[in-house]
């Protein structure tokens, strides 16, 4: 197999642990490439040095190519990496032998129409869309349907429309559920919400979820894995399904995975201070 190898110049200084991490892969007997074309289909697997924002970027870069992805953690906790910096003589090895699982993760798809009908945008996701409260804190009116069904207005700070994988992220902090990662469900969570009903609903990955704009004062933001995506206007319609497509990653351990997010998570508090 080939590998290609990205990195954030921010987070690996000088590019040192790419650079261990091609040395390792070629002691080996394999081929390594730094920060691969993104139409080389010759690439089997991304490897990812950074942190979850590096991950995801990369992996909208190169989903198309059909390749599986794993990280390096170079960044604060690494929710979707599974290498650690130091591990890398130990993990490395695994990773060209093949004693991995590939867990295959949902991706969501996002369209936005104006208030004509007119596709404005699309994009896809990993982790999360977050329609969210913009410059000014003013509270959001967000008009919710799943599956043609009315839901409810919400009045708050905005809705999170997460994948499994991003249910550890946004949603988690809003108050969603922890789910499996290769679960293939919607999480709509809504954020402060100004209702009684501030609970979070789960899909199915065919259900569409629709989010209406009414009129503001100040434009709303809308962010797939939080990248800028596009400009909202009153009378937007934000449709949210499961992408036909999905995220392969590595996982060494499959079943590690609530011991591991329980120690993340912790993990979160004490990194910071």
């Amino acid at each position: 197999m080939k590998y290609g190898i990205v990195s954030n110049i921010k987070r690996d200084e000088g590019l040192k642990v790419a650079a261990r991490t091609k040395a390792l892969i070629e002691s080996l007997g394999f081929e390594a490439v730094m920060d691969p074309a993104e139409d080389d289909d010759s690439i089997g697997m991304i490897i990812s040095v950074g942190g979850d924002g590096t991950f995801l970027s990369v992996i909208h870069r190169f989903i198309n190519t059909g390749c599986s992805f794993i990280g390096i953690n170079k960044g604060s906790v690494g929710f979707l990496t599974s290498i650690n910096e130091d591990d890398l003589e130990r993990d490395i090895p695994k990773l060209v032998k093949g004693e991995y699982e590939l867990i295959e993760r949902n991706l969501l798809g996002v369209t936005v129409f104006d208030k004509d009908g007119n596709l404005k945008a699309k994009d896809f996701c990993l982790n999360d869309i977050i329609v969210c409260r913009g410059d000014w804190p003013h509270v959001t009116n967000l008009d919710l349907s799943i599956d043609g069904n009315k839901i409810e207005t919400f009045r708050g700070d905005g809705i999170v429309v997460a994948t499994a994988t991003g249910s550890t992220a946004y949603s988690l902090a809003a108050g969603g559920p922890i789910m499996m990662p290769y679960m293939e469900d919607i999480i709509v969570t809504p954020v402060c919400s100004n209702t009684f009903y501030g609970y979070s609903y789960i899909t199915g990955k065919d259900s569409v979820i629709e989010i209406g704009l009414g009129n503001f004062e100040s434009a709303p933001l809308i962010t797939p894995d939080g990248r800028h995506f596009t400009d909202l206007a009153c009378g937007d319609t934000i449709k949210i399904t499961g992408d036909d497509r999905c995220c392969k990653t590595v996982s060494f351990d499959k079943n590690s995975f609530f011991k591991d997010v329980k120690k993340k998570i912790l993990q979160r508090g004490s990194f910071y201070e």
